[in-house]
């Protein structure tokens, strides 16, 4: 089954994080800069698709989801300005938190079941790069 716009470019993405990885563990002097900088942005990306789907849904919205989405990506700035090794952490956190909060029923409504999947291979990929550069900057 050929695969949709959506996981190719799911997994394109995928790209920039472990290119950071590879740069934190090889020592490359920018390597953690460009881990924490794609990290936050892809946190922002990913929180702002939440609240896409929350403010496309205003009849059916209720405050947790769209606080949580709000509040990761405040979480993610902050986390950008603290050392790699706290902010690697948090931005496991970030990406976990949105995974949790894409399962209220305002998401189950508006994600097909393949970008649900896709969603738990990416935050599962990108939580094992997170341990890499954790790992590497200890």
């Amino acid at each position: 089954m050929a695969m949709s716009i959506s996981e190719k470019l799911g997994y394109a993405g995928l790209l920039p994080f472990i290119a950071a990885a590879v740069a934190v563990v090889m020592g490359v002097e920018q390597g953690e800069a460009m881990f924490k900088l794609y990290s936050v942005l892809i946190l922002a990306f990913m929180s702002g698709g939440c609240w896409g789907v929350e403010q496309a849904n205003p009849d059916q919205i209720d405050d947790i989801p769209l606080e949580l989405s709000i509040g990761t990506f405040l979480w993610g700035i902050l986390a950008y300005f603290l050392p790699t090794n706290v902010a690697v952490l948090m931005f496991m956190v970030g990406f976990w938190l949105l995974l949790w909060t894409e399962t209220n029923p305002i998401f189950k409504r508006a994600y097909a079941e393949s970008y649900k999947r896709l969603r738990n291979v990416l935050t599962g990929a990108v939580t094992l790069v997170c341990v890499v550069v954790f790992i590497a900057v200890h």
